[in-house]
Formats: structure tokens, C-alpha cells, sequence
């Protein structure tokens, strides 16, 4: 049964001298949330960025209809706008810049790329104090957070963990002492994802033959492939988009040397068919699984009933629908739209010892926090449990592998234990 909301300015009091939070009562919560969502809208990173930026305004979208239903008319959430970041630092950086001086917005959802929110996150987001959610997982990120309250978060496991994840699957495929070519596009997301996966592999008795960091922007890539097959490797990995790998794997393939059901890609690499791009057979990815939370299922029909015609649906675009929700209920238990104190709000709302709600029980979860309770938000993606600084932690990974038609399906799901 509905619960009144005189009834809830009641508990709210009540709840707070038990918990601590100060007494305030619905009527007097009172704030508008604005978001911004930064993505790859045109050309190479598209597919994907028009994906996440549909599942951002979805989440939105569903965060104001549940406003109006439960008669908060003083607590409001706003879409200002969606940038196109093109993929590219530079052009991520002026759309940002836009978000925040034009737009007013208090948290932006993105970018999905780590270099993209990287130089976003040093130029804009930091100095004006302005909330990221990044799809990006280079460990690098939130390492930005060093002083006063965090801006830059991930909901989604870093590099740092992937890193080790594609060392244990290519160990247990190949075997621990392998010789493994590396190739890595030249960004953030590259260089450092390389790293920890060098330093992974060779504590563990393999060897890197060919450890190659390439300029991903260069219009052939031919002189890279040949290199690639030097050293005599037992198998190949490959950190880079789909968009920009095709320009490595066809000179790879003309070499006949290349084998790529001996080759492995890092979670950008996972069913390239879907995103327009060709397929290898055989070539075996991995991605950190973002569809175990019990709302999956929910999410993924939400997405495709209102999701822009023609839009492709993947699972971890559930890192930016979840991320709207934890904005918001965080602002709701800080009482405010000041990032600054939203962050200090996001491992409240995102650990135990709160009463887990989904997306689907957000009027309840509205309503526990204007009681004075603790809640514990969990995501699409699953349990979301941020630390302080700005990280999730993940250990479920899905291996994708290249079926032969070029179509791409996960055909294993592995617990890391760090």
C-alpha cells in the first residue's frame, strides 16, 4: 500500500534522530539536478556512443517520471544536453566545456572512453568541480582524485583488474611461460591497460617478444602487422576499437602468419560484428559482466522499448543507466544538487549495510531515504559497492569468442580473485 507523504515527513523526522541524518522533511527537500551526457555520437565510436548516450537519458527519463508519480514536485532531474565528444580528447574537452558553462550541469554521464574523459576530466570536470561517470576503465582515472572530495568515478571495473583478468585466460589458454606479440592503440586506454598486463605476464613466466604502443589515428598500419609476426609468438593481444583494429587485422591476415583463434582483445574488441566492423574468427575478448544484477533483464527491456529506432543495444551500457540513478540518490540523501556534496553521498548509497533497491523500487527507495534510512543501490550491472575513491570493484568476467559466421557470444563466465 502507497504510504501518504504527510506520513513520510513524519518518519522522515523520526528516522533521522535514530540515524543521525538531519530531520528534513519532504516539503522541504528541494533541488534540480542537471545532467549532461558526453559521448561518441558520429563517426568511428558511434555505435557505442549513441548506445550509452540513450541509456543515460533513458535512466534520466525514468528518474522524472518516478519524481512525478510519488508528488516531489521540489526535487527535480534535467537532461540539458548530450555533446558529441567524436571520440576524440580535444573535441571532448570544448563539448564538455559547453556542458558545464552553457549547460550548467552538476554530474556528466561520460564519456565511455578513458582518453576522452581523461583529458575532460583534468581540463573541465576537476577544476569546476562537476561529477563524471566514465565508461572508461583505465586505473589511471581515478587516480585524478587526490585531493578533497572525488569527481571522476567508474562504474566499471578498471584496467588494473582487467589487466591480470587477460593474463590468467591467456595463461590457462597458452599456457603460463607463452610467448605473447602485444599491440596497443596509443591513448590512455592503451597504454596503460599494455602496462598492467605486462607486468601481470611476465611476473608469471611469460615473454613479450614484440611490445608495440602504435599511433591508432595513422591512415595503414602495415608496417606494425609485420612486426607483429616476428618472435616466434605462441599468440597475440590486441588492446584497440573495433573501427581502428580493422586497420591492424588486415595486414595481420595477409601475412598468412597471423592466427586469430590464437589471438585475444581486450573488452573494446567484444563482437565487433554487432558495431558494423568485421569479426575474426576464433579471436577470444573479454568484458568485465555487466548484466548480473537481477534489474538486468528489465534494463534490457527498457532500453529496447525506448531507445531511439535503430539504436543497438549492448549490456554495459548499464554502466550509464545505473550511474543516473546513483547521482540522483545521492543528491537525494545529500539534499542537494552540489556535486561536492553528492560525492560525499556515493559509497553511502552504493554499500552495505543499506536495504538494497533496484531501479524498478525506486519510489521505495525515495521514499526509505526521506525517512532517514540507509540504502544500497544495486545497479543493472549488479551490487555496486563505490569505494571512496571513485572505484567498483568487479571479479566476474565474460570470455566472448568469434563464432565462424563472425557473429561474437560469451562462452564462458570466470571469477577473478585478485
Amino acid at each position: 500500500m502507497r504510504r501518504s507523504w504527510v506520513w513520510l515527513v513524519l518518519a522522515a523526522v523520526a528516522g533521522a534522530l535514530v540515524s543521525g541524518w538531519p530531520a528534513v522533511g519532504a516539503g522541504t527537500v528541494a533541488f534540480t539536478l542537471r545532467y549532461g551526457i558526453l559521448s561518441g555520437l558520429t563517426g568511428d565510436p558511434a555505435v557505442s556512443g549513441q548506445a550509452w548516450n540513450q541509456a543515460a537519458k533513458i535512466g534520466i527519463d525514468y528518474i522524472d517520471e518516478t519524481l512525478r508519480k510519488v508528488n516531489l514536485p521540489d526535487v527535480k532531474v534535467v537532461l540539458a544536453d548530450s555533446q558529441d565528444s567524436q571520440g576524440n580528447p580535444q573535441a571532448g574537452v570544448e563539448a564538455a566545456q559547453k556542458l558545464v558553462n552553457i549547460n550548467k550541469v552538476h554530474v556528466i554521464i561520460g564519456d565511455p572512453w578513458s582518453g576522452v574523459t581523461s583529458a575532460v576530466a583534468r581540463a573541465v570536470a576537476i577544476p569546476n568541480r562537476v561529477l563524471m561517470f566514465t565508461g572508461g576503465t583505465s586505473p589511471a582515472l581515478t587516480k585524478l582524485n587526490s585531493e578533497g572530495p572525488a569527481f571522476i568515478w567508474q562504474p566499471v571495473a578498471s584496467d588494473d583488474i582487467q589487466g591480470r583478468v587477460l593474463a590468467a585466460i591467456i595463461a590457462d589458454a597458452l599456457g603460463k611461460t607463452a610467448r605473447i606479440n602485444v599491440a596497443a592503440r596509443n591513448d590512455a586506454y592503451g597504454t596503460n591497460l599494455s602496462a598492467v598486463f605486462k607486468d601481470a605476464w611476465t611476473a608469471g613466466g611469460g615473454t613479450i617478444p614484440k611490445f608495440i604502443v602504435y599511433n591508432h589515428q595513422q591512415p595503414t598500419l602495415d608496417s606494425e602487422a609485420q612486426e607483429l609476426i616476428q618472435g616466434n609468438p605462441d599468440g597475440w593481444l590486441f588492446i584497440d576499437f573495433c573501427p581502428t583494429f580493422a586497420k591492424l587485422a588486415l595486414p595481420l591476415s595477409r601475412t598468412g602468419k597471423w592466427d586469430p583463434a590464437k589471438s585475444f582483445g581486450s573488452d573494446t574488441l567484444v563482437d565487433c560484428q554487432s558495431r558494423g566492423v568485421k569479426s575474426w574468427p576464433g579471436l577470444r575478448a573479454t568484458q568485465a559482466n555487466a548484466s548480473s544484477g537481477s534489474s538486468f533483464p528489465a534494463y534490457k527491456a527498457l532500453f529496447e522499448q525506448k531507445a531511439k529506432p535503430g539504436t543497438q543495444f549492448a549490456s554495459w551500457t548499464a554502466e550509464a543507466f545505473d550511474s543516473t540513478f546513483i547521482a540522483f540518490l545521492a543528491a537525494l540523501e545529500a539534499r542537494s544538487s552540489d556535486p561536492a556534496r553528492i560525492s560525499e553521498h556515493l559509497v553511502s548509497v552504493t554499500n552495505p549495510p543499506g536495504k538494497p533497491y533496484t531501479f524498478q523500487q525506486l519510489d521505495q527507495a525515495i521514499a526509505a531515504i526521506l525517512e532517514g534510512q540507509r540504502i544500497h543501490f544495486h545497479g543493472a550491472t549488479g551490487p555496486i559497492q563505490f569505494t571512496k575513491e571513485g572505484r567498483v570493484s568487479s571479479t566476474a568476467y565474460d570470455i566472448w569468442q568469434v563464432k565462424p559466421d563472425g557473429s561474437s557470444a560469451p562462452f564462458k563466465t570466470i571469477t577473478f580473485r585478485p
